[in-house]
């Protein structure tokens, strides 16, 4: 789930806007307080100083208790007068100032440069700690406090931040909504393309809508319709000529059968034989990744399929068989497996050491039946294995057809195999041989026999 969520599209261009919202108010809450911070002396502490000196003259000189009361509940700030013949507290205990460091606001020192200052005049600082802020009013003789706290202010601050955190967590969920839903054809593209790549050519963008991504849709329709004819035209053509030319075929070799025996005559025969096969190869490709043939389903039993190919290749004595007494009947289409098997064998013939035997195992593995087929020949070197099931590729290209075949037999084992939704794979060291790995899925509901 975190993996879809990286790699979406709709995540990362709202992680994009929500990274340039951070910035955008980051620079937006630099720019105010870099303006509130040079207006403060020139624009803002004067008037907080004229304020209190209204307060100053409501507290009258000298400070007057009462005042201090009504002011302290009508303006819910904290008063504290110290004189000569008073020390009195709004709270009923003592200020303390310790951890206070207080400065002199610049703006009051311009002020009272510009006019003739006299005994009674406050002289005003300020000192701030982390949860409260103290004025302090120099006036004669009297000192008076006006302290502000933060901390009781702070649990309502609390409170007032979940509605604007909520709000934005809906402006988000809605942003997300609207991307996903403008970037869905996006999605549908990707999905499209993707079966396409698996051969499902039929496979077209659903158009939501006309603008450019409907366009672009439309297009990529266009392009696999064609691509679409194109390949069934060349399948078509592929198909007719193999199908054609198997009736002179068969012809040459009634009349190559009718002439003296010679070695000219088993070398006419061998290539007609050669010729024969290559098409019936060819139109078996086809046939297979074209979707043109439905596999023919019936119950088949993988070590009697195997014992009959190899009693058809003559080749029962030079091959080792090992199978799970736990095999279970497949369903499967045995003529493809026959000509798959048959395949597999004869490359082992071919290419293996005649001095040792071919051998063959099937085993039941969690979801597969996997069978192996290998042989101790010359092998295949490591940069022809991930080509050789390539159709007409040949690891060699100056071997003898008589060896080398075609380059048409393990594509076309591949082939069958993945039309039983399968695999098929090799593992080959030159000079010691190669292992053919088929795996066939067990059937839907088949029961594994113990």
């Amino acid at each position: 789930m975190l993996t879809r969520l990286r790699q979406s599209l709709t995540t990362r261009l709202l992680i994009v806007f929500i990274l340039t919202s951070v910035l955008l108010t980051m620079l937006l809450v630099g720019s105010l307080f870099h303006a509130v911070r040079t207006q403060w002396r020139g624009t803002i502490a004067p008037h907080i100083e004229q304020y209190l000196d209204y307060v100053n003259e409501d507290l009258g000189y000298p400070p007057n208790r009462e005042r201090a009361l009504a002011l302290s509940d009508k303006l819910s700030i904290n008063i504290y007068i110290e004189g000569p013949d008073i020390s009195f507290s709004t709270t009923g205990n003592p200020l303390d100032v310790s951890d206070l460091e207080f400065r002199e606001s610049h703006a009051h020192v311009k002020r009272r440069e510009r006019r003739n200052r006299k005994a009674l005049d406050p002289t005003i600082r300020i000192g701030e700690h982390n949860d409260r802020t103290v004025v302090r009013n120099q006036r004669g003789e009297y000192s008076v406090f006006y302290e502000l706290r933060h901390r009781d202010q702070r649990p309502r601050e609390r409170d007032r931040l979940w509605p604007p955190i909520l709000i934005l967590g809906a402006i988000l969920g809605g942003c997300y909504w609207l991307l996903r839903r403008l970037l869905r054809p996006v999605q549908d593209i990707s999905s499209a393309v993707r079966a396409m790549g698996a051969g499902r050519l039929d496979t077209r963008v659903p158009v939501r809508s006309g603008n450019d991504l409907g366009v672009l849709a439309q297009n990529i329709n266009t392009m696999a319709s064609d691509i679409e004819q194109l390949l069934d035209a060349k399948r078509q053509l592929l198909l007719g000529a193999s199908h054609e030319l198997r009736t002179p075929v068969t012809r040459a070799k009634l009349a190559a059968e009718m002439l003296a025996d010679s070695n000219n005559r088993t070398r006419i025969i061998e290539d007609l034989n050669e010729m024969e096969s290559l098409i019936t190869e060819i139109m078996e490709s086809e046939r297979i990744s074209g979707g043109h043939s439905v596999l023919t389903l019936t119950q088949v039993s993988l070590p009697a399929l195997i014992a009959s190919v190899l009693e058809a290749l003559n080749c029962t004595a030079s091959t080792i068989c090992e199978f799970d007494d736990t095999l279970p009947v497949l369903q499967a289409d045995a003529t493809r497996l026959r000509l798959l098997f048959r395949n597999l064998i004869s490359n082992a013939i071919k290419h293996g050491d005649s001095a040792q035997p071919i051998l063959i195992k099937a085993r039941v593995t969690d979801r597969f039946i996997r069978t192996t087929v290998t042989d101790y020949g010359e092998g295949i070197a490591a940069e022809h294995l991930d080509k050789i099931t390539e159709p007409f590729y040949r690891a060699d290209p100056s071997r003898a057809r008589a060896t080398g075949g075609f380059g048409l037999g393990l594509h076309l084992c591949e082939l069958i195999v993945q039309a039983h939704g399968g695999r098929l794979s090799l593992d080959s060291t030159p000079g010691q041989g190669t292992v053919v790995t088929v795996d066939l899925p067990l059937s839907h509901g088949q029961a594994i026999n113990q």
